[in-house]
């Protein structure tokens, strides 16, 4: 499945007002997903327009459900893909710090916590990519 399509996937999660679990499972998908965007575009540069899925990613902490990222086959429009996730990690991060706030416990506190480190890793990730992608 194109990258473009499962970050809508990740859109329509976020929409409305998801649960707290939601978001912090949603943070670990868009961090598998950004690992996996990732992976296609260093690894196949050199392809053409499309690029091909190469390696599955590893499972971390994306809650019960299997990582989209394990559905990726290609990135047919890098920028745009980037793009988007970019503004998805911004809107989850977002969630994340209001959740934070109001955190019920510390594991919640947590789990929170951990799920922004992620947040922001695939951040740094979809900057060097960009990076790679316009130089």
């Amino acid at each position: 499945m194109d990258a473009a399509r499962l970050v809508e996937q990740a859109e329509r999660a976020m929409s409305g007002t998801p649960r707290p679990e939601a978001v912090i499972a949603e943070a670990w998908q868009a961090y598998e997903l950004t690992e996996a965007v990732g992976r296609l575009l260093t690894a196949d540069r050199d392809d053409g327009p499309v690029a091909r899925a190469g390696p599955r990613p590893v499972v971390t902490a994306s809650g019960g459900d299997p990582p989209r990222a394990e559905r990726l086959t290609g990135v047919r429009d890098p920028d745009g893909t980037l793009r988007r996730l970019r503004t998805l990690l911004g809107e989850i991060g977002l969630a994340l710090v209001a959740l934070t706030c109001t955190a019920a416990d510390e594991a919640a506190y947590w789990h929170c916590i951990e799920a922004l480190d992620a947040v922001d890793e695939s951040k740094d990730r979809l900057r060097a990519l960009s990076g790679a992608e316009t130089g």
